[in-house]
C-alpha cells in the first residue's frame, strides 16, 4: 500500500514542479488561477516548495527505518505548511477589484 501513495505524492509533485518552472521562468500561472495571483515569481516559488514537500512524504514512505519515515514525512509536512504561507502571499488581497486600475 505504501508504494501505492508513494507513487501518487511523486506524481503530483512532478505536476506541481511543472506549474511551479513554468511560473518562475516563463510567468506562466494556470489560467483557473491566474486572475488571484498577483506575483507570479513568488507563486512559482511556492509551488516548487510544495512539489519538494510532497516528494519527501513520498520518500518517507518508502523508507524502511520508522525514524527515517517519521522525520522525512515531519519534514515534508513542514514544508507543505511553508508553501501555503508562500502561496498566499502572492495572491491578491481580498476584495481587490480586478478590474478597475487606478
Amino acid at each position: 500500500m505504501a508504494i501505492y501513495l508513494a507513487a501518487l505524492f511523486a506524481l503530483c509533485a512532478l505536476v506541481a514542479a511543472v506549474g511551479g518552472i513554468a511560473a518562475l521562468a516563463f510567468g506562466w500561472v494556470l489560467p483557473n488561477v491566474r486572475p488571484g495571483v498577483r506575483y507570479k515569481r513568488a507563486y512559482g516559488v511556492g509551488t516548487l516548495v510544495f512539489a519538494v514537500g510532497l516528494s519527501l512524504m513520498a520518500f518517507g514512505e518508502l523508507a524502511s527505518h520508522d525514524l527515517m519515515h517519521q522525520a522525512v514525512r515531519t519534514v515534508g509536512v513542514l514544508l507543505l505548511a511553508l508553501s501555503i504561507s508562500l502561496i498566499r502571499s502572492s495572491k491578491r488581497p481580498a476584495g481587490a477589484d480586478l478590474g478597475a486600475q487606478g
